[in-house]
């Protein structure tokens, strides 16, 4: 009798978790699609640009007279600070899956997605030199709702776009 009680108990339970208008998405995929770049294009996705809108500020860095402010996962608006009540916005560093920022002796590193990137930074002249790329340093970036994707062995993830 005991065996039967529980049978039913389970059937009844389970029916509790049936939904008739049930989402039919797989609960298994992300909502967001991943934006990659091949491993051997990431030297040449950072770029120096003008009059890029910020969209989604992050992490602010201030070094000399100069202010960095990132746009997560793009790069870093950087303003002239000079005239601190009258701050000057200069360029856009775009570096793609870029978070975040720290410089020492004039050595400006940066997070590129997975990599560690050293660069000489002249903001005057809009020009840079990687100095040195570490692979690898930092985890694969997942997507906002906890997922890795799936790409190719020679494809960073840089961010994900809401699909």
């Amino acid at each position: 009798m005991k065996k039967i009680m529980v049978l039913l108990f389970c059937i009844n339970l389970s029916s509790c978790f049936y939904y008739e208008n049930e989402p039919t998405s797989d609960p298994y995929q992300s909502s967001y699609d991943p934006v990659t770049i091949e491993r051997t294009n990431l030297n040449a996705s950072i770029a120096f640009q003008d009059n890029i809108e910020m969209t989604e500020s992050s992490k602010i860095y201030i070094f000399d007279d100069y202010i960095f402010i990132n746009d997560k996962r793009k790069g870093f608006h950087i303003f002239d600070n000079s005239d601190s009540s009258n701050p000057i916005k200069k360029k856009f560093l775009k570096i793609p899956g870029a978070t975040d920022i720290s410089i020492r002796n004039n050595t400006f590193f940066i997070n590129q997605a997975t990599d560690l990137v050293s660069l000489s930074i002249n903001i005057d002249a809009s020009t840079f030199t990687i100095n040195k790329r570490l692979e690898n340093v930092f985890p694969k970036l997942e997507s906002p709702d906890g997922f890795y994707g799936n790409v190719k062995n020679e494809e960073i993830i840089v961010n994900w776009i809401k699909k």
